[in-house]
């Protein structure tokens, strides 16, 4: 059994994972298949997901689209990520991704942050979001099978608040998230800047600017 080692996890607010993202959509988990590249130490898991609704992003309904995490169980072998997501056939699921460096899969932002799971309310036909660790053993999604809360959070009054944020052009409140890539940082900086935002102390190498009028 492997276990990957991974940093402390940044909690992110729903607006970081927003402008962080290059695609957010609502989705149905299609496939998952563990592998195991040549001279890899760990084994990944790519889900393909089938796209029910774009919320972010350039790609439309009906499009597949593959997400590969770390973990999963292969040939007697098994490894596992602390945080990682884990996506089961069946599923259906509100993402925050982001494309990997190399290649044309994505990757869940901010690890199980970015992943919310979508269970039909019986009694009204709504979509609730929740936050579920699906066991390993389970290898189909039964949303039968999920325990409601008592206080509920719909899909759509979720998907209405991203589509609020992304309308302000900038995180609100705009700070500094570990691990941003510097692209991303200066683009979400500058349009904070340009904004008139109060811009936060945390970022050392743009202390001294100050917002534009």
């Amino acid at each position: 059994v492997g276990v990957a080692q991974a940093t402390t996890m940044y909690r992110m607010s729903l607006s970081e994972l927003t402008f962080v993202s290059d695609l957010i959509v609502l989705a149905e988990v299609e496939q998952s298949s563990p592998e195991k590249a040549p001279g890899d130490l760990y084994i990944k898991t790519v889900a393909t997901l089938k796209i029910d609704q774009v919320v972010k992003g350039a790609l439309i309904e009906g499009d597949r689209i593959q997400v590969r995490e770390w973990g999963g169980s292969l040939a007697g072998e098994q490894t596992h990520l602390p945080g990682a997501p884990r996506y089961v056939v069946g599923e259906r699921v509100m993402v925050f991704l982001e494309r990997e460096r190399h290649g044309s899969m994505w990757r869940t932002v901010g690890l199980s942050q970015g992943k919310m799971t979508l269970v039909e309310e019986p009694d009204t036909g709504r979509d609730i979001m929740v936050r579920l660790r699906v066991p390993n053993s389970v290898e189909r999604f039964d949303e039968a099978a999920v325990q409601l809360p008592a206080v509920r959070r719909y899909s759509e009054d979720l998907v209405a608040k991203v589509r609020d944020d992304l309308t302000l052009g900038f995180v609100p409140p705009y700070q500094a998230i570990p691990g941003l890539p510097p692209e991303k940082d200066r683009h979400f900086f500058e349009a904070a800047l340009a904004a008139g935002q109060q811009l936060d102390p945390r970022w050392p190498q743009f202390q001294g600017l100050e917002a534009r009028p």
